[in-house]
C-alpha cells in the first residue's frame, strides 16, 4: 500500500491512511470559493468596495501627545476653584469685561464662566474650557437670551477649533455637538451669518468623527468606529451630500463585514443602494459618480450573500453588477474581472464547477487578449489573481482533472515568487502542489515541495500549529511511499507526540495512527505497528463520521500485525471481525482480508483450511475477486510443494501466471508466481529450469519504465532465489555473489529497506551462512579469515535484531543466528562459548516442526563430542 496526501484547491489538505496490503488514497478537495472570500477579506484592494477606505498614516507619538495633554488638563482642573472664587484674577476680570460689555444685563457669575473658559483655553486646557460652559448651556433662562447663545457659540466655536488643532479630537467634537444641538435641538434662531457657523460645526463634527473613527479602526473596535461612521452618515444625510453619505454606509457596511456581521452589512448597503437610485429612474440617467459606487455595493453585497449562504441573492448581485461594469468600464477593466473571479469562486462553492471553470476562463482570456498586460501591468491586483488560481485548480480537481489542477498550482507557485513577503502564502502553495503530485503518485516531484513547505511553516509558526503538522503529515506520507523510512519515521514520531496538543487537528487522528502503524510495520516495527493500529481503532470506533471502510482497513492491519507477532488467536479473530462487517461483503477488502486469513492459518500448520479458504477466493464469481485468485493459486502451489506435489505445485503457478500475464498492472504478482515456479524445479532438481525462470523475470524487472521501491526489492528477492538455487546446485561461489546483489538492495536505504530492518538481517544471515560453507571444504589457513568474517556479520545481526526490541516476533531469527554462531564456536574449538549459546538458544521457544530444531540437536551433539575431547 502506498501512502497519499490529499489535495485542496484553497483549503488545507487532507491525506488519506494506507492498509497493509491495499492502498487506500484519497484527495480531499475542498472549493476556492469558501476561502476565495476570506482571501479577498485578507486584502481588502481585491474587494472594489472593501477596499482602501479608512486607510490613513497614523500620527508617530500621537498616544503620547494625548496622554500629555490629559494629564495636563488634570493637574489645571485641580486648580478650577481656586481661579472661579478669585474674581480679581487680572487675566478672568480683563475677559469678563469684554464679554460683560456684550451680555449687558446678564449675571456676573454667568459672565465670568466665559471669561474663565477662554482663560483655560489660552492654557490649551480645553476639556476644563469647555466644562465651564455646561453651567451656562444648561441655564434655560441664559439661554433664552439671543446674545448668550450667540456668545455661546462663538465660544464653543473657538474651543472646538483650538481642540481640533491640538488633535484633541473628542473634545473637538463635543464643542461641535453643542453647537449642533443649539441649532437645532433648542431650534432657536440663532441665524446671525446666514448659517455659515452652522455649517462650519457641521464641517468640524464630521471631520472630528472622522479621526475617532480611524484610531477605533486602527485599534479593531470595529463597534465603536461604526457608531462615529453612523453620526458622520447623519450629519451628511441632513445636509443632503448623496454620494458623502453613502461613502460612509459603505465603510459601515465593512466594518460590520470585520465583526462578521454580514446580514447587519448587507441591510447597510441595501440603504446604500436605495439612496444612489432616488431620483433616478435608471441605469441609463444615473449620474456618473454614482455609477463606481452602486458597482462596489453589488460587488460588496455578493460577498455578504455568500457568507451567509444566501447563493441565489449573491449570484443576483454578480448579475447586476458585471454587465453594469461592463458597458461603464469595459470587460477589461480591473472591476470587472474583479468581479468575474469572485462569481467563480462562488460558482465552486455552490457546486457548479464547469460553469465556475467557464467563468473563470474567461478572466484568463481577458488577460490574454489585455492591453494593459501586454504593457506589464496586471488585469487585477495580486489577491485577485490568486483566487482566480485557486477557483482554477478547485474546479479541475472537482471535474476530475487533476493534471489541470497541477498546472494551474504551477502557475500559482511562479506567481507568488513575485509577491512581497510572500513566505506564508509560497509555503501553502507548495505544500498543495506537493500534495497534488503525491496524490498522482509522482512522490519523487513531491517530496522537495512538500519539505521546502515544511521548513517555511516551521520558522512561521509555533510548533502547536495545524499548517506545521498538517506539512509534518504529508512529509511522512510522502518519504514513505518513496521508502526513505528515516524521514518518515521522525516525521510520524513528530506527529504522535503533538497529536494530543493541537485542537482542530488538521489530519484525522485516526488516518494518522494507521499510517504510523503502516510504516512501524513496513520496517519491521512489529509491536509499535499493533499499538498504533489498536490506538487507530480505538479513535475511530468513538468517531461517528468515520467511513466503515477505514474502520475495516483499521481492522485488517491490527490482524496482520497480530499474524506477523505470532499471536495466531487473536489476529485469526480480528480477520473473523473484519468479514462479519456489513460494509465489505463483496468488496476488495473482504477477499484482501479472507486471503490475508488464509496465509495465517497456513502459519498455524492447518493446511487443509487454508486450501478451503484459498479454494472460496478461487470459485467466487464476484469481480472483486479477481484480483485476489492470482495469489491463492501462488498460494496453493506452495502449499502442493511443501506435500511433495510437484505437479499440482507447478499447475497452481501456471494458473497464476496466466491470470497475471493478462494484466501489465500485476508485473509484481506475475514475478512472485515465477519466482514459485523456478524453486519448484529446483526442488525437482531442474536447475538450469529454475536459473531461467528467474532470469527472465530478472529481465523485464530491469526494463526502462520498470521503477519504484516495489521492484527494486523484487529484483533483490530474485536475486536471492537465485543464490538458493545455486546453493542446491552446489555451485557455493554464485551463490555467494547473488546473495551479495541482493543484500546490496535490501540495505539500499533509498529504494530498500536499511541496514537495520528484520529482511535485510536475515539476508546479512544467509550470506554468513554462504561464508560457513564455503569455508567448510578448505584449510584451516585458508577458513579462518572467511569464517571470522562471517562471524563478524551475524554478530552484528544478531544486535540489531536484539536491538529491535521485539523478542518474541525474531525469537527464530535470533535462535538461527545463535545456532550459527555456536557451530563458528565449535569450530574455533571453544566449548565453553558454544555452550552457553546453546543454553540461550534453549530458552527460546520454537515450535516443534520447525526446521531449525534438527539443527539445534545437531548442534547439541557437537558441543557435547567438543566437551569430550577438550576433558581429556
Amino acid at each position: 500500500g502506498v501512502g497519499a496526501a490529499g489535495a485542496a484547491g484553497t483549503a488545507g489538505a487532507v491525506g488519506a491512511g494506507v492498509g497493509i496490503g491495499v492502498g487506500m488514497a484519497a484527495a480531499a478537495t475542498a472549493p476556492a470559493a469558501t476561502n476565495a472570500v476570506t482571501a479577498a477579506e485578507a486584502t481588502p484592494a481585491a474587494l472594489a468596495g472593501f477596499g482602501h477606505l479608512g486607510k490613513v498614516t497614523h500620527k508617530i507619538h500621537k498616544g503620547i501627545g494625548k496622554f500629555t495633554n490629559d494629564f495636563i488638563d488634570t493637574v489645571d482642573a485641580a486648580f478650577d476653584g481656586v481661579i472661579d472664587g478669585d474674581l480679581f484674577h487680572p487675566r478672568a476680570n480683563n475677559i469678563a469685561s469684554a464679554v460683560r460689555s456684550s451680555l449687558k444685563g446678564s449675571e456676573n457669575s454667568e459672565v465670568n464662566a466665559f471669561g474663565l473658559s477662554m482663560v483655560h483655553l489660552e492654557r490649551e486646557n480645553h476639556r476644563t474650557a469647555l466644562n465651564q460652559l455646561d453651567e451656562v448651556q444648561s441655564s434655560a433662562a441664559l439661554m433664552a437670551d439671543p446674545n448668550v447663545r450667540s456668545q455661546m457659540v462663538e465660544h464653543l466655536m473657538r474651543i472646538g477649533d483650538a481642540a481640533f488643532e491640538a488633535q484633541k479630537f473628542a473634545v473637538a467634537t463635543d464643542a461641535y455637538e453643542k453647537i449642533f444641538s443649539i441649532y437645532y435641538e433648542e431650534q432657536k434662531d440663532i441665524d446671525v451669518d446666514g448659517g455659515r457657523t452652522l455649517q462650519l460645526a457641521i464641517k468640524g463634527c464630521i471631520r472630528c468623527h472622522k479621526k475617532l473613527a480611524l484610531e477605533e479602526e486602527r485599534k479593531d473596535e470595529y463597534l465603536k468606529a461604526i457608531h462615529h461612521r453612523n453620526r458622520i452618515y447623519q450629519l451628511l444625510h441632513t445636509n443632503k451630500r448623496t454620494i458623502p453619505a453613502c461613502q460612509q454606509l459603505i465603510m459601515i457596511a465593512f466594518l460590520h463585514g470585520q465583526l462578521e456581521q454580514y446580514k447587519e452589512s448587507a441591510d447597510v448597503l441595501s440603504d446604500a443602494i436605495r439612496r444612489l437610485f432616488q431620483g433616478v429612474q435608471s441605469f441609463d440617467l444615473m449620474p456618473k459618480d454614482r455609477i463606481s459606487l452602486l458597482i462596489r455595493c453589488y460587488h460588496m453585497r455578493a460577498i455578504c450573500y455568500a457568507k451567509q449562504q444566501l447563493w441565489n441573492k449573491a449570484f443576483e448581485q454578480y448579475d447586476e453588477a458585471l454587465p453594469l461594469i461592463a458597458r461603464e468600464e469595459g470587460m477589461n477593466s480591473r472591476d470587472y474581472n474583479s468581479a468575474l473571479i469572485h462569481k467563480s469562486a462562488l460558482l465552486v462553492t455552490t457546486g457548479d464547477y464547469a460553469t465556475a471553470l467557464t467563468t473563470v476562463n474567461q478572466y484568463f482570456k481577458n488577460v490574454k487578449d489585455s492591453l494593459t498586460v501586454r504593457q506589464g501591468l496586471q488585469l487585477v491586483d495580486d489577491g485577485d489573481h490568486i483566487m482566480a488560481l485557486d477557483t482554477l485548480a478547485a474546479a479541475h480537481l472537482k471535474l476530475g482533472n487533476v493534471d489541470k489542477a497541477i498546472e494551474a498550482f504551477e502557475k500559482k507557485l511562479a506567481f507568488v515568487e513575485n509577491v512581497p513577503k510572500n513566505d506564508e502564502l509560497k509555503s501553502a502553495t507548495m505544500h498543495k502542489l506537493g500534495c497534488l503530485l503525491a496524490y498522482k503518485k509522482r512522490h519523487a516531484e513531491a517530496l522537495p515541495l512538500l519539505t521546502g513547505a515544511l521548513e517555511k511553516r516551521k520558522y512561521l509558526y509555533d510548533t502547536k500549529s495545524k499548517f506545521l503538522f498538517e506539512s509534518s503529515w504529508a512529509v511522512a506520507a510522502t518519504s514513505h511511499s518513496l521508502g526513505n523510512s528515516a524521514t518518515a519515521l521522525k516525521e510520524y514520531g513528530s506527529l504522535l507526540e503533538k497529536i494530543n496538543k493541537i485542537d482542530d487537528l488538521p489530519v484525522d487522528s485516526v488516518v494518522i495512527h494507521n499510517s504510523a502503524g503502516k510504516l512501524f510495520f513496513d520496517d519491521g516495527k512489529i509491536e509499535k505497528a499493533i499499538k498504533a493500529f489498536k490506538e487507530a481503532l480505538k479513535s475511530s470506533e468513538s468517531s461517528r463520521n468515520m467511513s466503515s471502510s477505514l474502520k475495516a482497513d483499521i481492522r485488517l492491519n491490527l490482524a496482520n500485525s497480530l499474524s506477523a507477532k505470532g499471536d495466531i488467536v487473536a489476529s485469526l479473530k480480528m480477520y473473523d471481525e473484519v468479514l462479519a462487517m456489513d460494509s465489505i461483503q463483496g468488496t476488495k477488502e473482504y477477499y484482501l482480508t479472507l486471503y490475508n486469513q488464509s496465509l495465517t492459518v497456513l502459519k498455524d500448520g492447518d493446511l487443509e483450511e487454508t486450501k478451503l479458504l484459498l479454494g472460496e477466493i478461487i470459485a467466487s464469481r464476484s469481480k472483486s475477486a479477481k484480483g485476489f485468485k492470482g495469489n491463492a493459486y501462488i498460494t496453493l502451489g506452495n502449499i502442493a510443494l511443501s506435500e511433495g506435489n510437484t505437479n499440482d505445485a507447478l499447475q497452481h503457478f501456471e494458473s497464476a501466471l496466466k491470470i497475471f500475464s493478462n494484466d501489465p498492472e500485476e508485473l509484481a504478482s506475475g514475478t512472485q508466481a515465477k519466482k514459485s515456479m523456478a524453486m519448484t524445479y529446483s526442488s525437482l532438481g531442474l536447475y538450469d529450469d529454475a536459473i531461467s525462470t528467474l532470469e527472465e523475470a530478472v529481465e523485464k524487472l530491469s526494463q526502462p519504465n520498470v521503477e519504484g521501491k516495489t521492484f527494486h526489492l523484487l529484483k533483490a528477492d530474485l536475486w536471492s532465489s537465485m543464490s538458493r538455487v545455486h546453493q542446491q546446485r552446489g555451485d557455493i561461489a554464485a551463490a555467494k555473489n547473488f546473495s551479495k546483489l541482493a543484500l546490496q538492495n535490501y540495505k539500499d536505504s533509498a529504494l530498500g529497506y536499511g541496514e537495520n530492518h528484520p529482511i535485510t538481517l536475515r539476508n546479512t544471515s544467509n550470506l554468513a551462512v554462504i561464508l560457513l560453507r564455503e569455508a567448510e571444504g578448505l584449510p584451516k589457513d585458508k577458513s579462518k579469515p572467511i569464517i571470522d568474517a562471517a562471524k563478524f556479520e551475524m554478530e552484528g545481526a544478531l544486535q540489531k535484531f536484539i536491538a529491535l526490541n521485539d523478542m518474541w516476533t525474531y525469537r527464530l531469527d535470533v535462535a538461527s543466528l545463535k545456532t550459527n554462531l555456536g557451530f563458528v564456536a565449535v569450530w574455533q574449538g571453544k566449548p565453553k562459548k558454544a555452550r552457553k549459546l546453546l543454553r540461550q538458544i534453549q530458552e527460546i521457544e520454537v515450535p516443534e516442526t520447525h526446521p531449525l530444531v534438527g539443527r539445534i540437536g545437531i548442534l547439541e551433539q557437537r558441543v557435547e563430542k567438543l566437551e569430550k575431547s577438550k576433558s581429556k
